[in-house]
């Protein structure tokens, strides 16, 4: 019996990572329609959500009896659902809501492209161009209603990470920092809240900076320039320290070499640039970077997560020295350079 036990488990194993993708659109449909915003007042029952919703009682019951089985919701023997501390973060009011990565991740233009995988490794094309004729970014700009979670998600992971980052780096020696590709402003924002003496220049696409509102939620708007603009073409002038943060991760070598060369073109012999990316771990390490990095084989043509070593040859190719590698409680370390 316990051959057959062990020769049964990575089967089984094997059959839970397949079917994930069914649990990912379920996540999705949940937060497509509300179901964790309904819950969140108490338990319920499938007739009571379903009026509410406006979808048919018998399907819902069996989406919400899967969310159970796996642990987002818990079904009362009174024929009730409830939401679990797992499935709290599905809500749209919590602190550590993930709804906007579940809106984003299980949507029909991300999965059709995901379904290109075969084709990207076989020729290296992002999946994204192959399923809709364009790389990620270049199709999200013209699909707001699927841009507006993504942006907001992004915005709150570099929140999430912005702590760290601002504990592990000594900001307050400078006087004018450039956040490239900088978003929204959450990471910028950060930087200018922890120091009250310092100013920013949030650089971006125009569509992206005109949405900074974490530069109003933080007080920081009147210590900032935002500019609009192509960080491939050039960057804003007369910065001390010319950061960029998950950026350089999204372009091929010889995108991300350009931003770089740009952002040394501007530098002093006394300003810093500040890289802040994923690394990724030698191999078989256990880490997050491995699943962003198919991420990035799929959304952009060339776009990866990067070693430690490609880093520093991007940097001597950009005119640029590698001083500091720093790690943070983040998954993000802090690349530091100068002009070599």
């Amino acid at each position: 019996m316990q051959a057959k036990a062990a020769s049964t488990e990575p089967v089984a194993e094997m059959l839970s990572l397949l079917n994930a993708c069914l649990t990912t659109q379920a996540l999705h449909v949940a937060a497509r329609l509300g179901i964790a915003d309904e819950l969140s007042a108490g338990p319920r029952t499938v007739g009571e959500i379903s009026a509410a919703l406006g979808v048919h009682p018998e399907a819902l019951d069996r989406l919400m009896r899967m969310l159970a089985s796996v642990g987002v919701l818990s079904a009362g023997k009174d024929g009730t659902f409830q939401l679990t501390a797992l499935g709290q973060t599905l809500r749209s009011d919590a602190a550590n809501s993930v709804r906007d990565w579940a809106l984003y991740v299980g949507a029909s233009a991300p999965w059709a492209a995901w379904g290109h995988l075969y084709e990207s490794v076989k020729t290296g094309a992002p999946g994204f161009v192959l399923a809709h004729g364009m790389p990620t970014y270049e199709y999200l700009e013209s699909q707001p209603e699927l841009s507006r979670p993504f942006n907001r998600w992004m915005s709150k992971q570099s929140a999430q990470h912005n702590a760290a980052i601002v504990d592990a780096y000594d900001f307050a020696r400078f006087g004018l920092v450039a956040d490239i590709g900088g978003g929204q402003g959450s990471t910028l924002a950060a930087v200018l809240q922890r120091h009250p003496s310092l100013r920013g220049v949030l650089f971006d696409k125009p569509s992206v900076v005109a949405e900074s509102s974490p530069l109003d939620d933080t007080g920081t708007r009147d210590r900032c320039a935002i500019v609009g603009g192509d960080m491939l073409e050039s960057v804003p002038a007369g910065a001390d320290l010319y950061m960029t943060k998950r950026v350089l991760m999204i372009w091929g070598d010889d995108d991300a070499l350009r931003v770089l060369k740009n952002c040394a073109a501007r530098l002093s012999p006394t300003a810093k640039v500040l890289v802040i990316e994923m690394v990724m771990a030698p191999l078989g390490e256990p880490g997050p970077a491995t699943t962003f990095d198919i991420l990035m084989l799929l959304a952009n043509k060339g776009g990866r997560i990067r070693t430690e070593d490609e880093f520093r040859e991007l940097f001597a190719k950009a005119g640029l020295k590698l001083d500091r590698v720093i790690p943070t409680r983040s998954p993000n370390v802090l690349l530091e350079g100068t002009l070599a």
